[in-house]
């Protein structure tokens, strides 16, 4: 045996080894991944800020399936194969994308086939009315795809569809667009049919006799809601104004539920019509 190599420390014959680096390799790459910070992944933003405000059924019973899609969520109800709302945010730098339409509704497998169908709405004349805008999803093809789900669709009639609730759809984009860069979060929206008293049927389809609409703005603290006859109008939209303690009493919904008592309580009870400002009056 070399008696010079036995008298060396034994850290140099541990370090002069191949096995010996390999392991302090080891320990060093242990090391540095127990040292680095548990990352968890990121809540949808669009969907977290609705969370706490989705509106809550009185009964407490929820009486729907929630559905959660890329921009909005739906809130279907089995028994009227139909939402009973939806829920979705707009910002500025959502208005004006140019994903091309889709036009393709489509069932969502989700539902095991409780939602309605092509053949439902065949022949009825009433018009697939979306809840959620489709110009509101053209900010991208797969926004703009789901917003062709059935979960988001409502029978309406044409004169109202293509009247008076297409230019509230407009109303709100145009808000949602004046709104700055900076405010990200922008617009919180909810929409949905009135069901009580019971709908009309029509043919395959439940037609609802009355729609909401209800835009937040947490920016400035400001609520406006609208209520609609299904039937053409040439209305003023600013005439459709209700509170939303009203919608609450028509649909048994409690609605801005998460937000604090004192701020709820004035929102819901709120009829400020100069809060918004409001595209020019229709020309009859």
């Amino acid at each position: 045996m070399n008696q010079k190599a036995t008298n060396q420390p034994w850290t140099y014959r541990f370090f002069s080894t191949t096995w010996g680096w390999c392991l302090v390799l080891i320990w060093v790459f242990a090391g540095n991944l127990q040292a680095q910070p548990t990352r968890k992944s990121p809540a949808n933003p669009r969907v977290s800020a609705l969370d706490s405000l989705h509106p809550t059924c009185s009964d407490g019973s929820p009486g729907f399936i929630l559905l959660t899609y890329s921009a909005y969520q739906s809130a279907f109800g089995p028994k009227y194969q139909q939402p009973l709302w939806v829920a979705y945010r707009l910002n500025s730098a959502q208005v004006g994308g140019g994903a091309e339409r889709s036009n393709g509704f489509w069932k969502d497998p989700r539902l095991g086939g409780k939602d309605a169908s092509d053949a439902d709405y065949k022949g009825s004349g009433m018009d697939r009315g979306h809840l959620v805008p489709a110009a509101d999803m053209a900010w991208s093809t797969r926004t703009m795809r789901e917003s062709f789900s059935y979960a988001n669709v409502c029978p309406q009639r044409p004169g109202f569809n293509r009247g008076i609730w297409k230019r509230l759809e407009n109303q709100v984009r145009t808000w949602a667009s004046d709104l700055p860069a900076t405010d990200t979060l922008g617009l919180l929206i909810w929409a949905g049919p009135i069901l009580e008293p019971e709908p009309e049927p029509w043919g395959r389809l439940l037609v609802p006799r009355l729609f909401y609409k209800i835009v937040y703005h947490p920016g400035q603290s400001r609520v406006v809601a609208c209520l609609m006859q299904n039937e053409s109008s040439q209305s003023e939209l600013s005439a459709t104004m209700v509170t939303v303690d009203r919608l609450e009493q028509l649909t048994g919904l409690d609605f801005l539920g998460g937000l604090p008592d004192e701020e709820e309580e004035r929102l819901e009870s709120s009829l400020c019509r100069t809060c918004w400002v409001w595209l020019n009056p229709v020309q009859r």
